[in-house]
């Protein structure tokens, strides 16, 4: 687990024509800890960097994990943090809005902002096998072929892993490949995933415990821990975020605009899969996730520390030069972003957003 720490002091943006002073002082708290989705810590780092670069006397510390994760360190673990960031901005309503904080016994959080997108790409390096040949007609082919070997973040922590199931359910249909979802990933677990096709939608059923049968597909618990495997050659492909192909500097296959949960003109194409969980492994997580473009979202929980440090870096990267980081690093901000409740939104930040 990466970590980068930063040193930050009086903060002074200019947004949208209004001018939001933070006074951080050595008698007031001086760390901000941003604990993040794993597919943000690339850029989300290089935000830091720059955002030291103008300040002093404040400390930055992200830390990455999957997204189901990163939030049940806040809502079970009982860690802390001054912001959360999510890949799937739902997990945020999802496990924070019911769930309290036991020594104020409210919600560990009453609002989220709904800040960026991304979409879904099958990575590879030059070493892979079939690297030659394998293009957006016939990766699915390549990926069943024997010998080659493909990673996927755990859908039990990983939004990542849930969206990827999805992806392969919706490329059965769009290929028109029967079984093309068992042969490339159910088939190859004990027990093995199952899917139901009820009128409306095709239900992926994922077990509790998720033991591959053979070495065809690697689970991780977030696709920061892929990438390592995919440059050594330990794995051949990877289902990632297309921000952190290019991030990467991989090889990826653009995949088609129904399939890659990117389009918001194919929303409705996404809503006909679903995932569920057989089994509640962890309380807060809802049994069914249903498909949904990617949208990212973050908050500040009830229990944060630096309440201030956290306004300034969200504004910061919303509309500082942090967005202009982001942008760079191919994972883009929306010039609009949007927040399900702007009431409840802190008043520092409410210029920022309108509601959904």
């Amino acid at each position: 687990m990466r970590k980068t720490w930063l040193i930050v002091g009086v903060v002074l943006l200019a947004l949208a024509g209004s001018v939001i002073y933070y006074q951080l002082t050595r008698e007031q708290p001086t760390r901000i800890r941003i604990l993040c989705a794993g597919s943000l810590l690339y850029p989300l780092e290089r935000v830091a960097e720059a955002y030291m670069s103008e300040h002093s006397f404040v400390t930055v510390e992200v830390e990455g994990h999957g997204s189901i994760q990163v939030v049940r360190h806040i809502t079970e673990l009982e860690d802390s943090a001054d912001i959360l960031m999510v890949a799937d901005y739902s997990l945020i309503p999802l496990m924070m809005y019911n769930v309290t904080e036991p020594v104020s016994k409210r919600a560990y959080s009453d609002w989220y902002i709904r800040f960026s997108g991304n979409s879904i790409v099958l990575a590879y390096t030059d070493s892979s096998r079939y690297a030659g040949e394998v293009n957006s007609d016939n990766w699915y082919e390549v990926l069943g072929r024997e010998g080659v070997k493909y990673g996927v973040p755990n859908p039990l922590i990983d939004a990542l892993g849930y969206r990827a199931l999805m992806t392969l359910q919706l490329a059965e249909k769009y290929y028109g490949e029967p079984a093309l979802f068992e042969k490339l990933y159910g088939f190859n677990f004990n027990p093995q995933f199952e899917t139901v096709q009820i009128p409306e939608k095709t239900v992926i059923f994922v077990p509790e415990v998720q033991t591959p049968s053979n070495s065809k597909v690697t689970l991780r618990a977030s696709s920061i821990q892929l990438a390592p495997l995919l440059d050594s050659g330990s794995l051949d492909y990877c289902i990632l975020y297309e921000s952190n192909a290019k991030q990467y500097g991989y090889n990826y296959i653009v995949l088609p605009e129904m399939i890659d949960l990117g389009s918001e003109g194919m929303a409705d194409n996404y809503a006909k899969v679903e995932v569920r969980f057989l089994h509640a492994r962890y309380g807060s997580i809802e049994l069914k996730r249903p498909g949904r473009v990617i949208h990212y979202g973050l908050t500040i929980p009830v229990n944060a520390l630096n309440q201030a440090g956290a306004e300034s870096f969200i504004a910061y990267l919303l509309k500082g030069e942090g967005k202009n980081v982001f942008n760079s690093l191919w994972h883009p901000i929306y010039d609009q972003v949007y927040s399900d409740n702007s009431q409840n939104t802190p008043e520092a930040l409410r210029s920022l957003v309108v509601d959904e």
